[in-house]
């Protein structure tokens, strides 16, 4: 089961989802902000590199400011659950998967 990022009804009711999904496999580790089915953004969650963008084009302008608080407030948690989830790919480390 993903593991979702708490974000407002409002947010959510509008088409908003945050989460990472389960068997990302060898993929640096990220977050995965979705848009309805129009838009989909991923965003870094390794410690060297957390909130950078690893969508090409992807801009913290085009999404709503209470998703950018809600990620950086569930750091720990959603690196906790990637590090679960994918022990050989930390979130700690440096390099690319």
């Amino acid at each position: 089961m993903p593991f979702a990022v708490p974000i407002s009804i409002a947010l959510a009711r509008a088409g908003w989802k945050v989460k990472i999904f389960d068997a990302e496999g060898p993929e640096r580790p990220h977050v995965t902000i979705r848009f309805k089915t129009v838009q989909t953004w991923r965003v870094a969650i390794r410690d060297s590199e957390f909130g950078q963008f690893l969508s090409p084009g992807g801009r913290w302008s085009d999404i709503p400011p209470d998703i950018k608080a809600a990620i950086e407030t569930n750091r720990i948690p959603l690196q906790q659950y990637w590090d679960a989830a994918n022990p050989h790919n930390p979130t700690t480390g440096d390099d690319d998967a």
